[in-house]
């Protein structure tokens, strides 16, 4: 029987530690992974994109149900906004992986991907797989299904709606459907079964509610025959916190779309209904799978030991229950069926490691090494529980170092170190390949889909650690091996102990400060190379690597950067001489080999630190533009580097946060700048509006970003009767039409055409206005292919003696990208009379 039972320090269990942090399980966490462990069953469920996923489902099936529960987010989020830092695209991909990760140590499910990119929002999901090459990312769900062999797929949305939602959503669902049919199919996508065995899932079901309907009047009313009605929100005394008090923990790590939430208490339902397989023989989803040992042949003794285990673990003394653990250890690595033996492998080392108290590390003493270094490696070990324990070998790229066996006696610290030699490894064209960076990123994605040549890395949420070694352990005359990655860590005085990734990294970075430079009618413009060294004494001759029609002075610049960690900034000066665009890649000749990479660090608390390498470049762009002196005061909004666009360019702009918005600060300018969603995120532009429409009617230009139209922090965004709707357009070539044309905007002071249109990025735009006063004039007129003509692109208004402005169109996106009709057209706004 339970002897004891923990309830202390409660919530703390349910903080996720940062990134790195190795896991500490507690006992009650130990228990569950018992739980978890004599359940033979397992869920996938499915959607588009972080966030997509119902956290209270997956946390209701992994530790109500104790099922083994993966998210399958077919995207990485990449294509979405940014809420708390400027990183869009890929680096925004980083983050949002992360955030997935966090939420499910809180939840207990796992996570997995596919290939597809996020492009930004879809209409239809006719045009999400054109994109996304709609059989390789079914290719990729067949891949994870075959994977995870789940018994049950559940579906975030629903197949049957096309149009009714984000294109990408819908998609997700229809590529789920046709996987559950083909996964099990030996004849399609065979390059797979090198690694996995085809597998056919035994219920297809939709996570259904009232939303899918229209109305909780129509959903009421609707046939129910085929629905399993949950009720998720089960307490869980071993952790205090009922099952949404949970989920809403997991949910609230999606920082970066703004999605914190508040756990709730008391009855919650779900609803899953049966779409595929097995009909349902009442409430249960697992109902005639069996879950138990029994349903493997090897099952019935292992079952009969762990059972046990389960029965008799002492909450104080879970090291008691080794002995078992190990002799059921044993039975589980003679399970014939690869999968099953795999899983139940990983699931019972991990409650061994966990039950000894069995501490062990590696790690540096800097967070990073180049190819070719040779690192002193600090180990540490400490068996914190009586039981008999050996170390009996540590080994690196199969290669047994030179430590010697040792007996762990019980809570005694056993620290050694040794030094091993990071190999320099090539690729087919001759590059450094080993640098640790996102494995999908490596290569330049095709349209729609990552570029991931290796089958076993598809879907993975991070690459394989850079550096592991494993431990071999004796323990009670059975064989234990323990694989770690090496880490990097340090004490910060507020903090305290604080862990770090270690990753391999080149000798020096070559950033860049913009993505594009613009240049105003072919006047010259200094560009700053800072670079970084992660090496020390790194020498060398940098130069600009840039098509003819471009004059760069100096040619060259020698470097030398003493101390490993430091940076210096070398400037050119760069002319174009022909019209048009050109890429400019910086270059660092290190004699040996010619180092042409950037390294990107993405670092905020949630999440900790983590490198994105790229080959470093911009992209110029000589303009055809004139620019208004005017001053601008740029109110922070989401994420976007539009304030920094426009100063490259030459404008006079100063970035100001909303606090910060005074009458005696906005007599010092000409033209207010929102950023995006400002009126979303701060609650004090509710108390600000007064002074803005002041400042407009005293002559000042107010210019409004796009905003949701949910959650506004106030109805009155305008100074007149305005409404943002959910219209967007997101062909980004869809024709644009001119209203007025001969309306200023349009001509001053830079003439805008059709050309100016060509050339966008992802999307028109998005969030227009649908309703508006008589005195708004819209300008523009865009629709996607077989949707009415939309006009709330552009809206501007006379308000006193100035005007104001609101835009759904992109610029967030169109000027990091150097779309050259998407700067004069703002330059036309801001210097609007």
């Amino acid at each position: 029987m339970i002897k004891s039972f923990l309830f202390g320090i409660i919530l703390l269990l349910f903080l996720p530690a940062k990134a790195q942090e190795p896991e500490k399980l507690t006992s009650n966490e130990i228990y569950q992974q018992l739980k978890s462990l004599n359940f033979l069953g397992n869920v996938l469920y499915v959607a588009a994109h972080p966030d997509d996923e119902n956290t209270s489902l997956i946390t209701y099936f992994s530790k109500h149900i104790h099922a083994t529960t993966t998210y399958l987010s077919l995207t990485r989020g990449d294509g979405g906004q940014n809420l708390i830092g400027s990183e869009l695209s890929e680096e925004l991909g980083i983050i949002r992986t992360q955030e997935l990760l966090n939420a499910r140590k809180i939840d207990g499910g796992h996570q997995f991907f596919s290939r597809a990119i996020d492009f930004g929002f879809s209409k239809t999901p006719e045009e999400t797989l054109s994109i996304w090459d709609k059989e390789k990312i079914l290719g990729d769900v067949v891949w994870a299904i075959r994977k995870h062999r789940p018994d049950l797929i559940i579906n975030r949305f629903d197949h049957r709606t096309s149009g009714n939602t984000h294109g990408h959503h819908t998609a997700s669902a229809i590529l789920s459907v046709e996987a559950f049919e083909k996964s099990g199919d030996e004849s399609l996508f065979t390059e797979q079964l090198e690694h996995v065995k085809a597998w056919s899932p035994k219920r297809a079901f939709h996570n259904t509610s009232w939303w899918f309907f229209g109305s909780e009047e129509a959903f009421e009313a609707a046939d129910k025959s085929n629905f399993i009605k949950l009720e998720i929100n089960k307490f869980y005394p071993l952790k205090g916190l009922s099952n949404n008090e949970i989920s809403a923990l997991s949910r609230s790590e999606h920082k970066s779309q703004g999605f914190g939430n508040t756990g709730s208490r008391g009855e919650k339902v779900e609803y899953i209904e049966l779409i595929k397989g097995e009909p349902i023989d009442g409430n249960k989803p697992f109902a005639g799978i069996d879950t138990s040992w029994d349903r493997i042949p090897e099952g019935k003794a292992i079952g009969k030991v762990l059972k046990k285990v389960e029965k008799n673990f002492d909450f104080n003394k879970p090291w008691t229950s080794v002995p078992e653990l190990l002799k059921a250890k044993a039975l589980i690595d003679k399970i014939e069926d690869e999968f099953w033996r795999e899983q139940k492998s990983k699931q019972i080392q991990s409650i061994i490691i966990a039950s000894l108290g069995l501490f062990v590390e590696a790690k540096h003493s800097k967070p990073y090494a180049n190819p070719g270094d040779f690192l002193n490696i600090d180990f540490e070990v400490i068996n914190r529980s009586p039981q008999n324990i050996k170390l009996t070998s540590i080994s690196h790229s199969k290669q047994a170092l030179d430590i010697a066996s040792t007996q762990l006696n019980e809570n005694q610290n056993y620290q050694f170190s040794t030094e091993i030699h990071l190999k320099v490894e090539m690729d087919k064209i001759g590059e450094i390949e080993n640098f640790t960076t996102p494995y999908w990123l490596k290569e330049s994605p095709e349209l729609g889909i990552y570029k991931v040549n290796q089958q076993e890395l598809i879907g993975q949420p991070e690459s394989p650690k850079p550096i592991e070694f494993i431990f071999e352990f004796e323990i009670n005359g059975h064989t234990l091996k323990l694989v770690k990655p090496l880490i990097y860590k340090y004490n910060d005085p507020v903090k305290g102990e604080v862990y770090q990734n270690f990753e391999i990294l080149p000798e020096a970075s070559l950033n860049l400060k913009e993505s594009v430079y613009v240049f105003k009618n072919s006047e010259n413009k200094s560009i700053s190379v800072d670079v970084k060294a992660f090496k020390n004494e790194l020498s060398g001759e940098l130069t600009l690597n840039i098509p003819e029609g471009w004059k760069v002075t100096p040619e060259t610049h020698q470097v030398h950067i003493k101390n490993k960690g430091a940076s210096a900034k070398y400037t050119f000066d760069v002319m174009p001489t022909t019209d048009g665009e050109a890429i400019l890649y910086p270059e660092l000749n290190l004699g040996s080999y010619t180092q042409d990479k950037k390294v990107s660090t993405i670092n905020y608390e949630h999440i900790g630190i983590h490198n994105l390498i790229q080959k470093s470049s911009a992209k110029l762009v000589n303009l055809d533009i004139e620019i208004s002196d005017k001053k601008i005061a740029y109110i922070q909004g989401a994420g976007s580097s539009v304030s920094s666009n426009l100063k490259d360019l030459g404008f006079k702009i100063q970035e100001f946060s909303p606090e910060q918005i005074t009458e005696d600060l906005l007599k010092n300018f000409d033209v207010v700048l929102m950023g995006i969603r400002a009126y979303n995120i701060y609650e004090e532009l509710a108390f600000k509006q007064d002074l803005l429409f002041e400042f407009v009617e005293n002559g000042g230009t107010m210019i409004v970003q796009y905003n949701t139209n949910r959650g506004l922090k106030t109805p009155n965004v305008a100074p007149y009767p305005m409404k943002i709707s959910r219209d967007r357009v997101t062909e980004e070539d869809a024709e644009v039409k001119f209203i007025t044309p001969k309306h200023k905007v349009l001509y001053h002071p830079n003439k805008i055409e059709e050309i100016d249109f060509k050339g966008w990025v992802q999307e028109r735009g998005l969030y227009f206005a649908d309703e508006w006063s008589t005195e708004f004039s819209p300008v523009l007129l865009m629709n996607d292919k077989n949707e009415p003509v939309k006009a709330g692109s552009l809206l501007i208004s006379e308000y006193g003696e100035g005007h104001y402005i609101y835009t759904g169109l992109s610029f967030f996106r169109e000027l990091p990208a150097g779309v050259s009709g998407a700067y004069k057209l703002l330059s036309n706004l801001i210097s609007i009379d």
